[in-house]
């Protein structure tokens, strides 16, 4: 039974998934090797905050306790509103088809040398995207803030379109 590379790199993000998850209980050494998923999660945060007029403030990258948990980033967001808050807070989901267009472009349609060391980088960034991908409990209050509205105009839009 023969793998082809898209299928090593699948199972490697796996196991990089699962080493990643080893490290939660170690503060410093998460923070460091979450850090490129990190940066990405808040990255997004920023981008759509940026895109909807939400005035994203400068992200910040250093661990900090809130409560019984620890927070790896945050990027101040200096105007939420009712249109563009589930926007910014979920925005962490766009990891998700990032990790997958990752594995399918980063991953060379046959094995060599050169290529090696792909193998081994585009599963770390695809598993650093899959485990940063979910909004923290902040991301989701600040979701919940414009989620009604934008789904009432979901609705119209689309009885609208169903009358039309």
């Amino acid at each position: 039974m023969a793998f082809s590379p898209g299928d090593l790199a699948g199972l490697l993000t796996i196991i990089w998934v699962l080493v990643l998850r080893l490290f939660r209980r170690h503060i410093v050494v998460l923070w460091m090797v979450a850090l490129p998923g990190v940066i990405l999660h808040e990255l997004a945060h920023w981008t759509i905050a940026f895109i909807t007029i939400g005035r994203p403030g400068f992200p910040r990258f250093l661990p900090k306790r809130m409560g019984n948990a620890w927070a790896l980033g945050r990027v101040p967001i200096h105007h939420p509103r009712w249109y563009n808050g589930a926007l910014i807070g979920l925005a962490p989901l766009l990891l998700i088809p990032l990790a997958g267009l990752a594995l399918h472009d980063g991953i060379p349609d046959t094995f060599h040398w050169g290529a090696a060391w792909k193998f081994a980088v585009v599963p770390f960034i695809a598993a650093e995207c899959l485990l940063e991908c979910l909004p923290s409990p902040a991301d989701w209050r600040l979701a919940r803030m414009s989620a009604i509205p934008l789904l009432l105009f979901g609705i119209a839009g689309f009885l609208w379109w169903k009358a039309h």
